[in-house]
């Protein structure tokens, strides 16, 4: 087919998606199989540019793609972080916007990028999140679905305090203009970049049409993580409400885990009809949920003694505290991202 006979996206497009996985045990397989969902997008679709962005110190990509895309090249960005490649890759980028596919996603219909792209019809919309769910479909990936993408559980076009970054497109020059953070403990600083763009008048857009599939990760790791991660974000964002009892503590962790499985609780109630919970099924999903939240303490505990022993926890107690002058009504409350 001739390049010019395919339906273009509106705008350019630059595509990537990442080998970052590869490196956390991701299989060659199954990075293959990313890779050919950004090429056949491509292939079908004027106006896209397709990077394979590969951070691991041998470049690991460069032969798999060799072998089965010759026609790809691995952008090699040895040692940066998950964040600072894309950073990177929209600082070369040449297009008008930049669309991040993680190599663990899948797109659920054909018309992905399309959809993920519309929103910027409006020439005010910086960024714009899709939806994402596990691929797995059991009770367990369900429950799954709702702890870890549930934040994104709200109208089409509405306003996003954290993005999918494995489903996210960026006006190249938004990302200009606020880089996404790469610095401090976290992996991922979705939150933090989408809470200065709202700040700054600038909002993150959700489009649910544009709906990925993640691969289901492993679920004692991906507790253990999700655990850890309820405290590095207050060390990232030491302002939240939380900080001022942040300690080691039994309290501490009944605390979040009570909260975070209301939390889930709510969610459950709300999930969209593309998750495919029904009457019969939700008690079942609830159940799960909260017993996948019990396996998080561990990684909130590892997170409080990691924080404890290197000052972690007092360095965010003292900068929430050196900011309780601030009125009430601008303090922030615990963040809905988990």
């Amino acid at each position: 087919m001739d390049k010019d006979s395919k339906p273009p996206v509106s705008g350019t497009v630059t595509l990537v998606t990442e080998a970052y996985n590869l490196a956390e045990g991701q299989s060659e397989a199954s990075f293959l199989r990313a890779v050919g969902e950004i090429d056949a997008i491509a292939r079908r679709t004027a106006n896209v540019n397709v990077v394979v962005i590969d951070p691991t110190p041998g470049n690991i990509a460069a032969p798999i793609l060799a072998r089965h895309f010759p026609h790809i090249k691995a952008l090699h960005l040895a040692g940066e972080s998950y964040d600072g490649q894309k950073n990177t890759v929209c600082q070369m980028a040449q297009t008008e916007f930049v669309v991040f596919l993680d190599g663990d996603c899948k797109p659920k219909r054909e018309d992905w990028l399309a959809q993920i792209v519309t929103p910027f019809a409006d020439a005010k919309i910086p960024a714009v999140s899709g939806m994402t769910f596990y691929e797995d479909f059991s009770i367990t990936g369900k429950a799954m679905s709702i702890l870890d993408f549930g934040f994104l559980f709200v109208p089409e076009g509405g306003a996003l305090g954290c993005y999918a970054s494995n489903n996210v497109a960026f006006r190249r020059k938004a990302v200009l203009q606020f880089s996404i953070p790469d610095a401090g403990l976290m992996r991922c600083n979705c939150y933090l970049h989408a809470q200065q763009m709202q700040r700054a008048g600038m909002p993150v857009r959700f489009h649910p049409q544009a709906l990925v599939l993640h691969e289901l990760p492993d679920i004692k790791k991906e507790r253990h993580s999700r655990g850890y991660h309820y405290v590095a974000a207050v060390w990232a964002n030491p302002e939240l409400a939380e900080t001022a009892w942040l300690e080691p503590t039994e309290a501490f962790v009944s605390r979040i885990l009570k909260q975070n499985l209301e939390l889930a609780r709510a969610r459950l109630q709300i999930a969209p009809p593309e998750l495919e919970i029904t009457s019969a099924t939700a008690g079942l999903v609830g159940a799960e949920i909260e017993r996948l939240i019990a396996l998080d303490a561990a990684g909130v505990w590892d997170a409080l003694k990691f924080g404890e022993a290197n000052g972690l926890n007092q360095k965010a107690r003292a900068s929430h505290f050196a900011k309780q002058c601030k009125p009430a009504s601008k303090r922030k409350r615990w963040f809905s991202w988990f």
